[in-house]
C-alpha cells in the first residue's frame, strides 16, 4: 500500500528567498538545511512500498527523513529539537499523500536506547526498593515467625522476609542484549496498515539481528500493507526486497540499486580479496574449508 506518493523540496529560488527573509533571525547553523538540498540538486522524492535514504555521515539522509516526517506531522516519541531553519524549510515543502493511517510514526535509534535505559532505570528502582524493604523488615521483626498452619511449623525470618519483599515490590523486567531489545522494540511498535519512518534502525544490532529486522520489515511491507521510509547505511537494510534507494552521497542525488552503491562495492571488494577464506562446502555451525583440487 502506498500512503505517501511524493515529496517536493523547495527549489533554489525559494531557498534563497526564505534565507533572505529569516537570516537576521537565525545564525548560519540555525538556517540548516536551507541551501543544502538545492546544492545536491534534489527537487523531489517519489516513494515506493519501501524507500531508503542512503549516505554517509553528513549526507543529509536523516535530515531528509525528518523533513518529510515533520511535514506529515507524524507522531514521534522524542520531541523534535531541530533548528529554526529546519521548520521554515519543512513548511514550504509539499507532500502528496493519501490518507495517512493513525498509527503511522517516526521511530529512531534514540527511541530504542531510551527504551533500554528506561527499563534499566526501572529495574534499578525496584532493586533499591527491595533493599529498603529488607532493611525495614530486619529492623521491625523477630528472628523467627510462625506460618499459622495447623502444625505450627517454625519458619525462618529469611523465608518470611522474602515473601514480604516480593509482595511489596514489582517484578523486574527481563533484560536482553541491545540488539535483542532493538528488535523487540520495533516489533512492539509497528503494526499492520501504517506508514513508518525509521532513522538508522540498525544501530546497536549485530548482523544477525539486522537480518531478522530485514525479514520483519519485508513482512510488514509486502504482507501487511505497510509503507516504509528508512534512513540507513546498513547493507542488510539496503538489500530490502525491491527497495527504492536514493543515494545522498551523489550530486545530483539519484536512485541506485543497493549493490551499485560505492560503499557496498567496497564491501564486495574486501570480501573478494579474501574469497579463499570463505570457500566452504556447507554451513552447519562449523566452517568447513573446501578441499583444493
Amino acid at each position: 500500500m502506498i500512503y505517501l506518493e511524493n515529496f517536493k523540496l523547495i527549489d533554489e529560488e525559494q531557498d534563497f528567498q526564505i534565507v533572505q527573509k529569516i537570516k537576521n533571525a537565525h545564525t548560519r547553523d540555525e538556517l540548516f538545511p536551507l541551501g543544502f538540498f538545492a546544492k545536491k540538486q534534489l527537487a523531489r522524492v517519489d516513494f515506493d512500498r519501501i524507500t531508503i535514504f542512503y549516505g554517509g555521515n553528513g549526507s543529509g539522509k536523516s535530515t531528509l527523513l525528518n523533513l518529510v516526517a515533520e511535514r506529515l506531522n507524524l507522531m514521534r516519541h522524542a520531541d523534535n529539537t531541530l533548528t529554526g531553519g529546519f521548520y521554515d524549510y519543512a513548511d514550504n515543502c509539499v507532500a502528496k499523500v493519501k490518507k495517512i493511517p493513525g498509527e503511522s510514526r517516526l521511530l529512531t535509534s534514540e527511541d530504542v536506547f531510551k527504551n533500554i535505559f528506561e527499563t534499566r532505570s526501572k529495574n534499578t528502582q525496584i532493586a533499591e526498593r527491595k533493599s529498603m524493604l529488607d532493611e525495614e523488615f530486619d529492623y521491625s521483626s523477630n528472628d523467627f515467625m510462625f506460618d499459622g498452619f495447623e502444625n505450627s511449623h517454625l519458619i525462618s525470618k529469611k523465608q518470611v522476609k522474602r515473601s514480604f519483599v516480593e509482595k511489596n515490590t514489582a517484578s523486574k523486567e527481563r533484560q536482553y542484549s541491545n540488539g535483542e531489545n532493538a528488535l523487540r522494540f520495533f516489533k512492539g511498535e509497528m503494526q499492520k496498515k501504517s506508514l513508518y519512518f525509521l532513522d538508522e534502525p540498525e544501530n546497536s544490532m549485530s548482523p544477525k539481528y539486522q537480518m531478522e529486522l530485514k525479514k520483519f520489515l519485508e513482512g510488514l511491507a509486502y504482507a501487511n500493507d505497510c509503507q516504509l521510509v528508512i534512513a540507513t547505511h546498513s547493507p542488510f537494510i539496503l538489500a530490502l526486497k525491491d527497495a527504492k534507494v536514493y543515494s545522498l552521497d551523489d550530486t545530483p542525488v539519484n536512485v541506485q540499486k543497493w549493490y551499485e552503491l560505492k560503499n557496498i562495492r567496497l564491501y564486495h571488494q574486501f570480501f573478494s580479496e579474501h574469497r579463499d577464506l570463505f570457500e566452504i562446502e556447507d554451513w552447519d555451525g562449523k566452517m568447513k574449508k573446501t578441499k583444493k583440487k
